[in-house]
């Protein structure tokens, strides 16, 4: 597992996705336990119970009182439709955004990134970094990750004027699903810097990752949205009678 330069919980985090992705521990399966975790890896209960943590927010793993953490299985996975860009949800809502400012380049993909695109970690990814705003101020900053053989779709000219997806769908690349995580965060220094707001300031934090019709992720991103620029609502429908 063990893999320099990256955080303990990242890697057992990584361990435990290649464990699931690979069908080593179909749905419903119980993973070991937090204390044979510990003993496997050698690492401490708190970076067992991050990594484990994360899975539960994403949907992967499942907790039960009392009996053990198992993998998901589909019926655990809240749903919704359909699949929008971040930029393209406000086009949906009419409210009009720019792109403030664009970085494009490429790096080695760290190992958070490589888990959710399934690559090595160190093998090259293209970073897509933005700015949006409405009427001149940042609402919302996002660094997309995608696998270097979509370097292509990543001009400066087509995203500075379009979504992501867009850029993708007009090469030809058909996106099918995604799945995200949304939760709160403080605002670090960067973060307050791009969406001019004060350090520990509340933002909403948005990880999501994009797969194509076969299943394989060709993006992986991080939003942050200023709190008092978005807000995320469901509509909800009472379809089972719990008596």
């Amino acid at each position: 597992m063990a893999r320099a330069g990256y955080p303990l919980y990242l890697q057992l985090k990584s361990w435990l996705v290649e464990r699931i992705e690979s069908g080593e521990w179909p749905e419903g399966t119980m993973i070991p336990t937090e204390q044979e975790l510990m003993a496997q890896h050698g690492v401490s209960r708190t970076t067992v119970r991050q990594a484990i943590l994360d899975l539960v927010a994403s949907g992967d793993l499942v907790r039960r009182q009392g009996k053990g953490t198992y993998v998901a299985r589909p019926d655990h996975v809240i749903t919704s439709s359909p699949l929008y860009g971040f930029k393209e949800e406000f086009d949906q809502l009419g409210r009009h955004v720019e792109i403030h400012s664009l970085e494009i380049d490429l790096i080695p993909a760290d190992l958070a990134v490589a888990t959710h695109l399934r690559i090595t970690a160190g093998t090259p990814v293209v970073r897509i970094g933005r700015v949006i705003s409405e009427f001149g101020e940042p609402i919302f900053a996002d660094e997309s990750y995608l696998p270097e053989g979509l370097r292509h779709v990543c001009s400066q000219e087509q995203l500075r004027h379009g979504s992501i997806y867009s850029a993708l769908e007009a090469h030809g690349i058909a996106i099918a699903s995604g799945e995200q995580t949304i939760s709160a965060q403080n605002a670090n220094s960067d973060t307050a810097m791009k969406l001019h707001c004060a350090i520990g300031d509340a933002v909403i934090h948005i990880m999501r990752t994009t797969k194509d019709g076969s299943g394989q992720p060709i993006e992986y991103s991080i939003a942050r949205y200023r709190a008092d620029a978005y807000e995320y609502r469901v509509r909800l429908a009472r379809t089972v009678n719990p008596h």
